[in-house]
């Protein structure tokens, strides 16, 4: 193998009082899909972790040619790398062609580039974003070299000098973006006790990557054995078949090592006529920002097989929520109306829509914080229950025929206020909603916990006052579909709501002063919850929750879109 030292390229990388606080109970973190994401470790037990290294130790396997497997990124710290790219889409193809430069400094930062001959790129397609995303990917699977399924190794001595081992990739523990290789099928094969070739299949299971739907892929590496032992990649090629959309798609990539530095033996020049082309002035180059800084320690946690979810989410919600209002005190602006309205015969029937837009994002593995802003419709009726004891104010005042007189005269008006009866008074009221909040999330296996605390306030369209703030809670428990990116949960809801209503409506011309009240309200603070939350595709998730109590039923709807 001929030795060639070259320059390493160096980079750093309004209407009525008693029901202006209502809205309030109703914000129940709307805009918030209160579900903790799939998080799931290692599957495997100790005795197998244990006997599937012995397996890999007996053959010589190091973590080093496993991780080969997943990213030709790995090589070292120094590598160049050619990258062939084509596409056939219903019969169209289009080729292009790049280089990859990857430089590591001494504290493990990498810096990685693109480099390319503009005449060699498909004008029709914007190649350098493909391949970012492509060389992305491989950046991040190189650190998951332990997603494997230990329970799935096996060992194929076919002769003496051919053996075959091969296991799966583990459904759990990789992230959601590059979850698609947990349908994966490994078979490394060892000529002479020397890796010599790795395939790499999707064993007939179809899967989303990108804008396509892929039914056939194959991985081929083949493998290079260095002076000084280290097996190294030679060639790799990756094959895939499928879709886009309804028209037929053919993909293939070749990758091939243009040179890379070890450290015993130095740089070592794989194809010196493209190691020329690559060195080339008149090359361009864009770098590719491989690290991100949200969620903080989340590679940690993605390595000890810890689903993460994508930092990053915006999402817009609906929410249906019908409420029966009991009421226990009747405060009007200094008054107490408990004497003519009874409070305990009368009830509020409110039916509540909300629209919602939220954003968040994962500040830890575990720990999301959020924001929202959105409307609130109500509907409601009132129904008082009048108890006619203005005949008994009129008779004081005006003595036993007075008071018939009075209650006769204001009667023949249309007006019946001697006699017992129910008020039925229809609202309709819109308000503004904005609230925040936050979730801490764990998980065990398929198995999940959550709890989502959120606060929020609303205001009356044409009013500059905010009302009282109303804290909510949403404890759940979870359980995951690993192989269909789905959860299930069940929990409760508590809502903080006090046990009266105050506030300030402002100056009413018609009365000549401010209108406030006091209500006292009875709800019941707590309700069940159950739901559900599917992903699809690698960026929108779409969430449902039903919540019903005793005195509260409402129905939410979520579509996430994460990146």
């Amino acid at each position: 193998m001929q030795k060639l030292q070259f320059r390493t390229i160096k980079m750093t990388s309004g209407k009525t009082a008693m029901l202006k606080a209502i809205p309030l109970a109703l914000a129940l973190s709307f805009g918030n899909s209160a579900y903790a994401d799939a998080e799931a470790p290692k599957a495997a037990q100790t005795a197998a972790v244990d006997a599937s290294q012995s397996i890999l130790e007996r053959y010589g396997i190091t973590d080093e040619l496993l991780k080969l497997g997943l990213s030709s990124l790995t090589y070292g710290d120094q590598l160049v790398e050619h990258v062939k790219r084509s596409i056939e889409v219903d019969g169209e193809n289009h080729e292009s062609e790049v280089f990859l430069v990857q430089s590591t400094d001494n504290r493990g930062n990498i810096d990685l580039r693109i480099k390319y001959d503009q005449d060699k790129l498909d004008e029709e397609e914007d190649v350098i974003a493909k391949i970012e995303a492509i060389t992305k990917v491989e950046y991040r699977l190189k650190g998951y070299i332990d997603s494997y399924d230990k329970s799935s190794l096996k060992v194929n001595e076919i002769s003496p000098n051919h053996v075959e081992i091969s296991f799966n990739y583990s459904k759990y523990g990789l992230p959601q973006d590059i979850a698609y290789f947990r349908f994966m099928h490994v078979t490394l094969t060892l000529i002479d006790g020397k890796p010599s070739t790795m395939e790499i299949s999707n064993h007939g299971k179809s899967f989303e990557y990108d804008d396509y739907r892929v039914t056939d892929y194959v991985q081929n590496i083949t493998f290079d054995t260095l002076l000084n032992g280290k097996t190294v990649v030679k060639e790799k090629t990756i094959q895939a078949k499928g879709n886009k959309g309804k028209k037929p798609m053919n993909y293939m990539v070749k990758l091939k090592p243009v040179a890379f530095y070890d450290d015993m033996l130095g740089v070592q020049v794989m194809d010196q006529e493209l190691l020329s082309t690559v060195s080339d002035p008149r090359i361009r180059e864009e770098k590719v920002d491989l690290d991100r800084l949200f969620p903080i320690l989340g590679d940690l946690v993605r390595q000890q097989g810890i689903d993460v979810p994508l930092p990053f989410g915006f999402s817009v919600a609906y929410r249906n929520q019908d409420m029966d209002v009991g009421f226990s005190d009747f405060n009007i602006m200094g008054l107490n109306l408990n004497e003519f309205f009874d409070p305990e015969s009368s009830i509020g029937t409110v039916n509540a829509e909300s629209y919602s837009l939220r954003a968040d994002i994962n500040i830890l593995p575990f720990w999301n914080v959020f924001g929202y802003i959105g409307k609130v419709n109500v509907d409601a009726v009132v129904d008082a229950q009048y108890t006619g004891k203005m005949k008994d104010v009129f008779e004081d005042k005006l003595g036993v025929v007075g008071g018939k007189l009075a209650c006769a005269a204001v009667a023949s008006q249309g007006v019946d206020v001697c006699s017992p009866g129910e008020v039925n008074v229809p609202l309709h009221l819109e308000y503004d909603l904005v609230g925040v909040g936050t979730t801490l999330s764990v998980g065990y296996k398929e198995f999940f916990a959550s709890v989502t605390a959120s606060y929020s306030q609303t205001r009356l369209e044409g009013n500059d006052q905010w009302g009282d703030g109303i804290l909510t809670i949403q404890p759940m428990l979870g359980y995951q579909f690993l192989d269909y990116r789905a959860q299930v949960f069940i929990g409760a809801e508590y809502q903080g709501i006090k046990p009266s209503m105050e506030g300030n409506l402002g100056y009413i011309d018609a009365l000549g002063r401010e209108f406030t009240y006091d209500v006292g309200v009875e709800l019941n603070k707590w309700a069940y919850l159950v739901g559900f939350n599917k992903q699809i595709g690698k960026h929108l998730n779409f969430t449902a929750l039903y919540n019903k109590g005793e005195t509260r039923s409402a129905l939410t709807l979520n579509l996430g879109y994460r990146f």
